[in-house]
Formats: C-alpha cells, sequence, structure tokens
C-alpha cells in the first residue's frame, strides 16, 4: 500500500478503539480500524485479549467524579443515538443502584442534581421493600438512577460501531498489530499477514500497550488483575430477580466493595448473574504475563469472598452451574485514559481506569477531536488526560 493510505490508523478495536474511529469517520477522515479477533479458546490464545469480551458492564451518569460523570452523561445519549444508527442495541436501561453510607452519597446527588436525571434516594430497609430479592446492612442507603442506566454490552456496542464505520465508509480489519513504525513520512502498521500505512495513528491497546513495537511502551500504567464470578440461573430464577439493576456497593470495610450486573443472556443463550470486586492491589506486568492471566480462571482465593457477597446480596439464590474468569483493568496515575500526542503521527487513547465501557462513545469522542483539531471540552481537566512515561 503506498503511504498514505489512510488518514488514520486506529490500533485496537475495542469500546475506545472503535469509538474514535467512527467519530473520525464521521469527521471526514479516512479510516481503518485494526484489532485482533475475540479468541475461540481464550485458555490456548497466544495473541492478545481485550477487555470488551464479557457479557455486561454497568452503564450510569452518578458518579463520584464530576468528570466521569460529565463524560457518562454524554455517552448516554451517544449511546443511544448509535443504536438508532445501526439497530444494533448496547445499552439495556434496567436502571443503576449505588449502595454507600449515608456521606458517601452525596457526590452522587451532586450529579443527579446537575443532569437532572431523577434519581431515588432511600434508606437499606425502604430499598428492600422496593427491590425484595436484595439483603443490605441497616446502616447503607441507596440511590437509584432510572434508565438509560443499567448495563452495557461490550460486545455488542463493538459490534455497532464497527457497522457505523463501514456504513461511513471505513475499513475494518481483524488483525494482530505487531509494530506500529514511522517510515518515510507515515506510520506502518504491520501485522501477521500485512502492512497498513497511515498518515497518523491512534493507538487505544488497552492493557497491552507495552505488546510488540510501539511509541506506546514505557506508559506510566499499572494494573488491577480482576476475579468475576458468574452464576448461571434457571428461567424461575431469573423471572425472581426479573427488573433488578445493576449495582455497586461501597462499604466500610473495602474487603465488601462490589460490582454486580443483574441476569444477562450470554452468547450460549444461558442467563448470567456477574459480581465482582475493585481491585485495589495495582501491578506493573508484562503484556506476556496479562496474556497470562487471561488464560486463566482468575484466583481461586477470591471465590469464598465472591460467593460470600452473593449469598450476603441475594438470600436463597438457586444457580445452575458457576464459574469463574479473569480480566485486566488499567489505571493511569491521573485516574483517567491518556488521550495524547505521543510523536507527531502517533497519538493514544489508553487507560480505562474502571469507567471507560460506561463512558466510551465521549472518551472516543476526546480521542477522534485531538486529531480533528477539534476544541476540548471545556468540562473536562485537559491535564487529566495527559500521557506520561513510566520513571
Amino acid at each position: 500500500m503506498t503511504p498514505g493510505s489512510y488518514d488514520v490508523v486506529v490500533v485496537g478495536a475495542g469500546m475506545l478503539g472503535a469509538s474514535a474511529a467512527r467519530h473520525l469517520a464521521d469527521g471526514g477522515c479516512a479510516v481503518a480500524l485494526v484489532g485482533e479477533a475475540e479468541p475461540a479458546d481464550p485458555k490456548v490464545h497466544d495473541g492478545v485479549f481485550a477487555s470488551h469480551h464479557d457479557i455486561g458492564r454497568v452503564s450510569r451518569t452518578i458518579d463520584p467524579d464530576p468528570v466521569r460523570a460529565w463524560l457518562g452523561y454524554r455517552s448516554a445519549a451517544q449511546f443511544a443515538d448509535l443504536a438508532t444508527r445501526t439497530g444494533v442495541q448496547t445499552v439495556y436501561g434496567v436502571g443503576h443502584l449505588w449502595v454507600e453510607a449515608a456521606d458517601g452519597l452525596e457526590a452522587l446527588v451532586a450529579a443527579d442534581r446537575r443532569f437532572s436525571l431523577g434519581c431515588i434516594r432511600r434508606n437499606a430497609a425502604d430499598t428492600m421493600v422496593a427491590m425484595p430479592y436484595l439483603f443490605l446492612p441497616e446502616e447503607l442507603e441507596t440511590l437509584w438512577e432510572p434508565a438509560p442506566a443499567g448495563w452495557v454490552d461490550p460486545r455488542a456496542y463493538v459490534r455497532s460501531e464497527k457497522a457505523a464505520l463501514e456504513a461511513a465508509g471505513a475499513t475494518v480489519l481483524e488483525a494482530l498489530v505487531g509494530s506500529v513504525v514511522l517510515v518515510d513520512g507515515a506510520v506502518e502498521v504491520r501485522t501477521e499477514s500485512e502492512t497498513v500505512v497511515g498518515n497518523r495513528v491512534l493507538l487505544a491497546t488497552g492493557a497491552f500497550s507495552g505488546f510488540g513495537e510501539t511509541p506506546a511502551a514505557g506508559l506510566d500504567v499499572e494494573y488491577a488483575l480482576h476475579t468475576q464470578r458468574y452464576l448461571q440461573l434457571d428461567d424461575d430464577e431469573a423471572a425472581r430477580l426479573a427488573g433488578m439493576p445493576s449495582i455497586i456497593a461501597k462499604s466500610p470495610d473495602p474487603d465488601e466493595d462490589f460490582y454486580l450486573t443483574p441476569p444477562i443472556v450470554d452468547p450460549q443463550g444461558r442467563t448470567v448473574l456477574k459480581v465482582g470486586k475493585p481491585q485495589d492491589d495495582h501491578v506493573r506486568v508484562s503484556a506476556t504475563d496479562l496474556a497470562a492471566w487471561y488464560r486463566t480462571d482468575g484466583d481461586p482465593t477470591f471465590a469464598v469472598r465472591l460467593d460470600r457477597t452473593v449469598g450476603g446480596l441475594l438470600p436463597g439464590l438457586r444457580w445452575l452451574d458457576r464459574w469463574m474468569t479473569s480480566c485486566v483493568t488499567t489505571y493511569t496515575p491521573t485516574g483517567h485514559p491518556m488521550i495524547d500526542a505521543l510523536d507527531d503521527r502517533v497519538f493514544c487513547c489508553i487507560g480505562g481506569n474502571g469507567y471507560a465501557a460506561k463512558c466510551a462513545p465521549a472518551l472516543g469522542e476526546l480521542a477522534a477531536g485531538i486529531l480533528l483539531g477539534n476544541s476540548w471540552p471545556s468540562e473536562v481537566d485537559r491535564d487529566l488526560f495527559r500521557a506520561s512515561f513510566a520513571a
């Protein structure tokens, strides 16, 4: 291919990369989105992994961080617009329930007021009346956010972004990128099968920013290695939990914190409840080590904690089968993605910090805006999204 075949090549076809590519195509760029397909068998996969290969992620606007709240609010309308545009439903508005002590809810109430979300605040007893399948400690309170809050299907979201991309005339390639190299005034993105050449490149490579030869190697990122519990439910149990919102719970004891997505039908047709715990222990490991982690079922010592969490929250829960999975969250020093230029031709959108799924459309818009020359929004502190390299 000749130099400059594309205005921008986006490397990484996850939620952020697909979003940024679509925004670039909508902005008039000739775009190629390049990323590896979901592995048929993760246990033997020897490439990279993507965090969006999951049944569901919490979707909400309320957030203790005002920047994340604004990004979530801006994303809600874009999720809806994309569904209209492609016919692919990605967000399920079952509502979201935040559980925490009264003092901790104040920042969330501020977000509710700022965006006129119509949230409902309740004590534990009233919440259990409204949602009789739940059991909550009496010292906690809740803030319930109505639709469109709920959960987002990350696989469907990426499919919808790719559909919109291709409809806009962009190219989508399924391939593993091994290197991104500046050659003769352009950037070569080299895969196992071909080389794709762009005037500029956006790296949206998530936890695998250190894989291969790219200018993103050495970014100042750390990783949380998560273990999640999945429980398959029968039809009666799914019916009993019908209408359950997604849940985030913060406890005086951080070991009791958890997140939960309600019963979801997975790609195999099973109705599955997912629960996990935030992981505060962050590590610096290689791409090889991350891939090895993804090939496991996570840390079996977490099974006891997660089972205790589910049993305490949903007394009498019945399940047909259960299993664990591993996943990874990428963290940056500022707590926000690095959306910035790495040199004159290579840019990055890396580091989800545990909130990228609910804000993917708006984060992709920020990344695309840099390449399109758009003004950075005043609601977002630009310095929070600067790239930095590890010392």
